[in-house]
């Protein structure tokens, strides 16, 4: 039996505060809401910790939802693709505030965008990364950068990386890797590095190193300090140590079309792909299949630092192998860069 805990459940106890389990939250763009699954072990705890807000000052909240970002002041932040808007989440999951660009959303700036992060160092800890493909057409300002956000307002600073000097052409996430920024970039199907002021410092990895590198998605630190990646196109897992030395690569064989991944503490993975979320092992075992569905995305390791009035749910049987994502493998690659989707302001499809 699979069991499906509650936050407040985990949070009422013995243990509390510092001391509350960990949980991965994880956007799910088609019921436009964000789960919450146990670190531990990647069961489900809430299936709606972050529900749709609605259309906001005309602006569609969640219309595909990506990546959770945990602020410096605790707040939630969630981008979104097709909205182009970060918003910002009370840690109870209460929607406070369309929170890029002090509340707007210009398409001309901030355009299909996907991951980001929240420096931790450097002169801009704190500041908001987000990677921007960006609107081809001529009042377009960016395209194929990491924007960077005030803190504070999330008005717009310089932008943190750029389309130049051998730089990103297609970026998808961004990360914090021992003292550097690496971002992923599925136009040129490799990984750039970046100092933490932005500057470009040559490339950690790429498809001509490592042919399996094919559309890089999310990245995750594991607890040896490794890199795991997700490798969209190619349908598998790879895991780097610090000097981007192909040190594993996994698939359980049943599983395809990598979005997100997170080592859970049991030593396990729990990766989304366009069929659900599972946690499988590096040695190609699905232990458990924790979610169905074709919407979900990345995971963000997050501490609940306040307790949410939800009743613990009952057991349940445990959820079989989901079927395969009906959709031509072509297609799914297409929606997945969401090029066509913003056809409207004039972008180019692949």
């Amino acid at each position: 039996m699979v069991r499906y805990y509650s936050i407040v459940a985990l949070l009422t106890g013995a243990c509390t505060g510092a001391c509350a389990q960990d949980v991965l939250l994880i956007p799910d763009s088609n019921s436009d809401r964000v789960w919450a699954f146990s670190a531990a072990d990647g069961s489900l705890i809430d299936d709606a910790f972050i529900a749709d807000p609605g259309t906001v000052n005309g602006i569609n909240v969640f219309d595909r939802p990506i990546e959770v970002l945990i602020a410096g002041d605790g707040s939630l932040l969630v981008t979104d693709q097709f909205a182009d808007v970060v918003s910002r989440f009370n840690p109870d999951g209460s929607f406070v505030d369309v929170f890029s660009l002090g509340g707007v959303r210009d398409t001309n700036i901030m355009n299909n965008i996907r991951g980001g992060h929240v420096l931790t160092g450097g002169d801009g800890a704190g500041d908001v990364l987000v990677t921007n493909s960006g609107a081809f057409n001529d009042l377009a300002v960016s395209q194929n950068n990491v924007k960077r956000l005030d803190p504070v307002d999330g008005t717009e600073k310089k932008d943190f990386a750029f389309n130049r000097y051998g730089g990103i052409r297609g970026p998808f996430d961004v990360i914090e890797y021992n003292g550097e920024v690496l971002v992923a970039d599925e136009g040129q199907d490799k990984i750039v590095r970046y100092t933490l002021d932005g500057k470009f410092n040559e490339r950690f990895t790429s498809s001509f190193v490592v042919p399996q590198l094919d559309f890089p998605q999310q990245m995750a630190i594991a607890g040896n300090g490794n890199l795991l990646v997700c490798s969209f196109s190619n349908g598998v897992i790879l895991e780097f140590d610090s000097n981007a030395n192909l040190v594993g690569q996994y698939d359980p064989g049943t599983l395809d079309l990598y979005r997100g991944i997170a080592e859970l503490e049991n030593g396990n993975l729990l990766v989304s792909t366009t069929t659900g979320v599972f946690e499988v092992t590096r040695t190609g075992i699905v232990v458990e299949t924790q979610a169905q569905g074709t919407g979900f995305r990345y995971m963000t390791r997050w501490t609940p630092t306040v307790v949410m009035n939800r009743q613990a749910s009952t057991d349940h049987e445990p959820l079989a192998m989901p079927d395969p994502d009906p959709r031509p493998r072509e297609q799914i690659i297409a929606d997945e860069l969401g090029l066509a989707r913003h056809a409207g302001d004039g972008e180019d499809s692949k």
